[in-house]
């Protein structure tokens, strides 16, 4: 089994390419437009979502099959027909010393695979059992989803929203310390589902602003 690097990548404008219009490269294609990715998609068929963003100009469609010569450029290979002798051939055209590539339901055969995550505004939260078990991946993902719900994707829009107000403020280490580690406490998060996130950045900012002219 492979051992995998678990590591973030900036994908805001990198070139990436799917191969496919299945399901499964809906999927794939949705999450990569949410990180600013370009993409193109080959297939001679596409899902009506996938046919949606293409409309909306988020991607481009070549409606067609794949070809040699198709990967070259591209800095992110996805494959994902639903012919597994198809997705070995195009395997074989990626050039290793530069590309990443996941090959749909063929782990052997990835640079990367995709780990579980729980996504709450800024926070993610991935998880992955080295492809050992997918299934115990998907439980432990649903308890986190329990454990971290909607109100975190307020709550970490507010932490860095209020963290880029303080470091403009003319404070001392200690007093941006203080507060980065205070709106940290449960208070703060049980404070913001009563009474929403910007009177609670308003209540700090007065609060530090009179402590600051004190």
């Amino acid at each position: 089994m492979k051992a995998y690097y678990s590591m973030f990548v900036q994908m805001k404008n990198r070139p990436c390419i799917v191969i496919g219009g299945g399901k499964v490269a809906e999927r794939k294609i949705g999450r990569l437009l949410q990180v600013g990715a370009h993409l193109t998609v080959i297939s001679p068929s596409i899902t009506e979502q996938i046919r949606q963003w293409v409309d909306q100009q988020q991607i481009i469609w070549k409606e067609r099959e794949y070809k040699r010569g198709d990967l070259e450029g591209y800095f992110l290979v996805i494959i994902a027909t639903d012919q597994a002798e198809m997705n070995q051939l195009i395997y074989q055209e990626v050039n290793h010393q530069y590309q990443l590539v996941n090959v749909v339901d063929a782990p052997d055969l990835c640079t990367f695979i995709v780990p579980s995550t729980v996504t709450r505004g800024y926070l993610q939260i991935s998880i992955s059992t080295n492809g050992a078990s997918p299934g115990l991946a998907k439980k432990i993902r649903q308890e986190i989803e329990d454990t971290f719900g909607e109100e975190y994707e307020t709550y970490t829009l507010f932490l860095a929203e209020m963290r880029e107000w303080i470091l403009q403020q003319n404070l001392n280490a200690r007093t941006r310390q203080y507060y980065f580690a205070k709106m940290l406490e449960d208070e703060i998060l049980t404070r913001i589902k009563k009474g929403g996130k910007e009177r609670v950045m308003d209540e700090i900012k007065q609060e530090i602003i009179q402590k600051r002219n004190v």
